[in-house]
């Protein structure tokens, strides 16, 4: 396997997180392996090219992604699609894995990752939203500590 995938999966096996950003994980690969002619494309050509170690997850896939790029609010990290692994990380891996709270959540928000219609604009959107609400969760958990 490819050097940037072993370093994808890595780099998400260590995150608090259940899943990163194309962008964010671009950027961990990148630091890690030091290959800076990788770019968003090729990483996602490898990241499909082996499902049975990722899935990737994207909400604005559809004829409604025109809406989205044109708002001016919205930033290109708020298209990325989300890719997480499809194995389950190892006990005590990741940032803050130690704690059980936060431990549960991903483990769980992963696991309905593992379920998800990815025809389905509803069902993605409804994951995504609960994916960015279980990082804000962890956030103020981590704070609180």
């Amino acid at each position: 396997m490819d050097s940037c995938l072993v370093a994808a999966e890595a780099a998400l096996r260590r995150s608090a997180a259940p899943a990163l950003r194309l962008g964010e994980l671009l950027s961990h690969v990148r630091s890690e392996t030091g290959d800076l002619s990788l770019n968003r494309e090729r990483l996602l050509r490898g990241l499909r090219a082996h499902p049975s170690l990722f899935r990737i997850l994207d909400p604005w896939r559809g004829p409604w992604r025109f809406i989205r790029e044109r708002d001016a609010w919205s930033s290109r990290a708020d298209l990325d699609p989300w890719v997480l692994t499809v194995s389950d990380p190892a006990d005590g891996e990741g940032d803050g894995a130690g704690r059980p709270v936060i431990r549960r959540m991903r483990s769980c928000i992963r696991w309905l990752a593992t379920g998800i219609d990815t025809r389905s604009p509803r069902a993605l959107a409804r994951w995504s939203r609960l994916a960015l609400a279980a990082d804000e969760a962890r956030r103020t958990l981590d704070e609180a500590a």
